[in-house]
């Protein structure tokens, strides 16, 4: 949700940059642009502004899926993970108002022993006096005791609660990770995925190989058949990418029919073989509507593969070179695989 609460005179002369802007670099006019270049230009947020200015520095420029990588960075609320902050703050609190109460029944206890030895220190008690004394003391070590039994079970309650609450949340955030149509990852999974490999090649001097796929004329495929078969045809393009996947790969739905794999610690020629084997999978499967049991015409799909190269890399750039050899394929006929070395 985009909220600008400025004034009309201060939007407006933004709003003129950023016109001017969107006309000179061919910008695609749609909200999330608008938002993230009227931030750009507010300059209220000095670390996003940085960025924008080194990708507009560089010659790849600005694109879509920059904008939506920078809009998931800088500007998107993560609602699950507030409200699970809220109900664990709660929990804490009642954490600290149970401490307290087992402290001042503590603080009671105490000062009643005090007493009870006290008396004992006194001079000509007798057997009547010893007796009541001690008494008193069985009986605080019992309410001792009670008061100890109640707390450890408040704790057990509480340590069962904040696991309950840990479970739930890390099925929400696996879900909030997740595409819901296709159980491979999402956009959002994609980003952290990328940070991550971009850390590990820093850090390790690991590789990695970017594979970009899509399923070729999807559009005409959903205007013949519908979305509902269209969607099967998407859940059954990523089971196939998940079928035979290796420890070293992750899977991600980037949006609409396109898909994208990481694959760690391999070289373009086996990201290559594997891509190629993909779409061999693909391309020979014959699927029939269950209804009618009609053939469904050929589905194939096209792949764009880039390698890690360590030193100059970020995720825009060899992002960049993937897709371009994904748009390379499309120009060479479709149903093909290939490589940033291939163009």
């Amino acid at each position: 949700m985009y909220r600008i609460q400025d004034s009309p005179k201060v939007a407006l002369r933004l709003f003129q940059y950023i016109k001017a802007a969107f006309e000179e670099q061919d910008i695609n006019p749609i909200p999330l642009n608008y938002y993230l270049w009227y931030q750009y230009y507010k300059g209220d947020n000095p670390q996003f502004r940085q960025e924008m200015d080194a990708i507009l520095k560089d010659e790849m420029g600005y694109s879509d899926r920059i904008g939506r990588r920078l809009y998931n960075d800088y500007f998107a609320v993560d609602t699950t993970t507030s409200e699970f902050d809220k109900a664990l703050r709660r929990l804490i609190n009642l954490m600290v108002k149970k401490i307290h109460v087992w402290n001042e029944k503590l603080d009671t206890h105490s000062h009643e022993l005090e007493d009870s030895t006290a008396r004992l220190k006194e001079q000509n008690l007798n057997i009547d006096d010893v007796r009541q004394i001690t008494s008193n003391v069985l009986n605080t070590a019992n309410s001792m005791q009670q008061t100890n039994i109640e707390f450890q079970q408040a704790m057990l309650e509480n340590s069962q609660e904040i696991q309950k609450l840990r479970q739930q949340l890390l099925a929400v955030q696996t879900e909030s990770l997740q595409d819901e149509l296709t159980e491979v990852g999402n956009r959002k999974a994609l980003n952290m995925a990328m940070e991550q490999a971009l850390e590990e090649a820093k850090e390790y001097g690991t590789k990695f190989c970017l594979v970009i796929t899509d399923i070729d004329h999807f559009k005409k495929f959903n205007d013949t058949y519908g979305h509902l078969i269209g969607d099967s045809v998407l859940r059954y393009f990523a089971k196939v990418i998940k079928r035979n996947q290796g420890s070293n790969e992750q899977i991600f739905r980037y949006g609409g029919e396109e898909f994208v794999l990481i694959l760690k610690n391999t070289t373009l020629q086996e990201a290559y073989q594997r891509a190629e084997d993909l779409r061999n999978q693909v391309s020979s499967a014959h699927l029939k509507l269950k209804n009618s049991n009609q053939e469904i015409k050929m589905i194939t799909a096209s792949f764009g593969i880039a390698e890690l190269q360590p030193e100059q890399d970020n995720q825009d750039s060899i992002f960049a070179r993937a897709d371009k050899a994904l748009y390379q394929a499309k120009r060479e006929g479709r149903n093909r695989v290939i490589t940033e070395q291939d163009e």
